[in-house]
């Protein structure tokens, strides 16, 4: 195996393992629940806690990805983790209802995606990336706006909003916001 492979391999690893380790937890909880009970969750609109978004974040690019990719799970329906591996981004985890869910090796797929500048959204409609990452459960009933935020070269977020227009707007703007914030620190 020539330099290259190695290193890229060794990259995908180590994010691997940061993923399990941060969901680590998440996972007991979820087995420590009873399956036939639901939760209720509700996306909040809260500037205090936007704002909070990109406070207190490592130095590492690749924690920071994580953790703020988690921490969008309150603010939005449902979330997915892409990784750029030479201009395919694979799904590395994805979190809905507010729960995160790291993607096992067998369940990750690769897409290409359009070109995209830093931190700006760009909107489409959830039926054709949530089939090809096979992750239709995420909006079953096609009721979502979909986003594509790519945050660093490495890195971009999916994120799925029930919200109405007049309020998904204002709401993304605060976001981008702190995700600059959080990327440019």
């Amino acid at each position: 195996m020539d330099t290259f492979s190695q290193s890229l391999t060794t990259k995908i690893s180590n994010l691997q393992r940061r993923l399990e380790s941060f969901l680590e937890k998440d996972e007991t909880i979820k087995h420590q629940e009873d399956p036939g009970t639901k939760f209720s969750f509700e996306v909040t609109r809260d500037l205090i806690h936007i704002r909070g978004l990109s406070q207190g974040l490592p130095e590492d690019h690749i924690d920071r990805t994580i953790i703020i990719f988690n921490r969008l799970a309150t603010f939005f329906d449902a979330g997915i983790l892409l990784e750029n591996s030479d201009g395919r981004w694979r799904s590395q985890a994805y979190f809905e209802s507010g729960k995160s869910f790291l993607l096992k090796k067998q369940q990750q797929v690769t897409l290409q995606l359009p070109a995209v500048k830093l931190i700006s959204a760009l909107r489409t409609k959830p039926q054709l990336i949530l089939k090809k990452l096979n992750l239709k459960h995420l909006d079953p009933n096609w009721q979502t706006t979909c986003l594509l935020i790519k945050v660093t070269p490495d890195f971009a977020f999916i994120l799925l909003s029930r919200m109405p227009d007049l309020w998904l707007k204002d709401h993304i703007n605060h976001i981008s916001r702190e995700l600059v914030n959080g990327f440019t620190e």
